[in-house]
């Protein structure tokens, strides 16, 4: 009788080993936006997001200072976006680190729906009280489903493991992503609160595929007060620039010269809009138009046609500055683009000063208006073939 209760005792104890031995492991692979996130972490990445002027990089510097009474992180950002430096509070999450609230700029709400739409994905399936798993074995399920598509679903699942070199450092990383036509890939570091590492395509069969967002973490570090943030500078493009339209079906190249763009100057602007195999559109139709600061309108014309494959434009600049130009293409002669279809490419150039900053600003402010000159030429760049 006693050999009996001595083998029962023991096998309770096997048993309960086993049962701890895999709780410890299921949590030791289960993980959410926020997982091991501590106060004073500060994170750096490079981030592109599609729906951000086509996938234009920029640097986000985050720092989790402090926390409102349920939990949410009141965070100080720095945004370094082509030499221009934007600096904001906002509010992630604690359930699964996502931007909430509206208590920023409208100079900075591009940047939070970027974030939101690329570092925070994560938390669209995975959260404090619902974590995840990192690796598919073990019979663990999937994250989720992304749509319904043909009947069918994109499942976002564990994908495998990876060491990965990122902020100077190598991380072992487990990869979650899915499948649709490639494989998009988001890297995590089981313990870190954030993925390391993206590459998301869009949902799309059309070739090449856009990215619909990708990052990189750049830099992490414990700090106990808020980063500084660095000078604004001003960095100056140079032609070509070229940026897919909205669905990334097309694309646009403009070109300018000189490729230094100063005030009261004649500045040349040419357009070549492409298709998805990157032949140049002869014929296409399209809208352009340049504003500068508050929006003020600079160029706006409609149904512009590129007869030998490209327009051109001649603009005279009255005043330094950052400048946005719009080319939203519509069809061509033989067929127009649906109305409900917007193919837009979006850039941004900077008129630089003739004369000292300080001496410009003071010009600047006495101009009233822009004086612009506009008709068709063909310009010697680039040579459509």
């Amino acid at each position: 009788m006693m050999k009996y209760w001595v083998y029962v005792l023991m096998g309770l104890l096997i048993t309960s080993g086993v049962f701890a031995a895999k709780g410890a492991y299921a949590q030791d692979n289960m993980w959410y936006p926020g997982d091991g996130l501590e106060k004073g972490l500060l994170v750096k990445y490079r981030l592109a997001g599609f729906d951000y002027k086509g996938g234009q990089p920029f640097q986000a510097t985050i720092w989790f200072g402090e926390q409102d009474d349920a939990g949410n992180w009141i965070t100080d950002v720095i945004i370094e976006d082509r030499g221009d430096v934007i600096t904001s509070k906002m509010t992630l999450s604690a359930f699964n680190l996502s931007p909430i609230g509206f208590d920023v700029s409208e100079e900075f709400q591009p940047y939070r729906s970027a974030i939101k739409g690329s570092l925070s994905w994560t938390g669209e399936y995975a959260n404090q009280r619902d974590p995840k798993p990192l690796t598919s074995g073990g019979g663990a399920k999937a994250w989720g489903i992304i749509a319904a598509i043909g009947g069918g679903g994109i499942i976002v699942a564990p994908m495998g493991a990876e060491t990965i070199q990122a902020a100077g450092q190598s991380w072992d990383t487990a990869i979650i992503g899915f499948h649709y036509a490639v494989d998009s890939k988001i890297w995590i570091k089981d313990g870190f609160p954030l993925p390391i590492k993206a590459k998301v395509y869009t949902i799309a069969s059309i070739q090449p595929i856009p990215v619909q967002y990708e990052f990189e973490l750049l830099e992490t570090r414990m700090s106990e007060t808020a980063p500084v943030p660095p000078e604004s500078t001003q960095e100056l493009p140079e032609p070509p620039l070229s940026k897919p339209t909205t669905s990334g079906a097309f694309s646009v190249d403009l070109y300018w010269e000189p490729a230094t763009i100063e005030p009261g100057k004649s500045t040349t602007m040419g357009v070549v809009i492409f298709d998805r195999q990157h032949d140049v559109k002869r014929g296409a139709l399209y809208n352009i138009l340049i504003t500068g600061a508050n929006d003020k309108v600079v160029l706006d014309l409609k149904k512009v046609v590129a007869q030998e494959g490209q327009g051109t434009h001649e603009v005279t600049f009255d005043s330094p500055g950052r400048f946005h130009v719009a080319v939203t293409y519509l069809g061509d002669q033989e067929g127009g683009l649906p109305e409900t279809i917007i193919e837009k490419a979006e850039f941004d150039l900077i008129v630089v000063p003739e004369f000292p900053l300080g001496a410009a600003a003071v010009i600047a402010a006495m101009i009233g208006m822009m004086i612009i000159i506009t008709r068709f030429k063909k310009i010697s760049i680039p040579t459509i073939k």
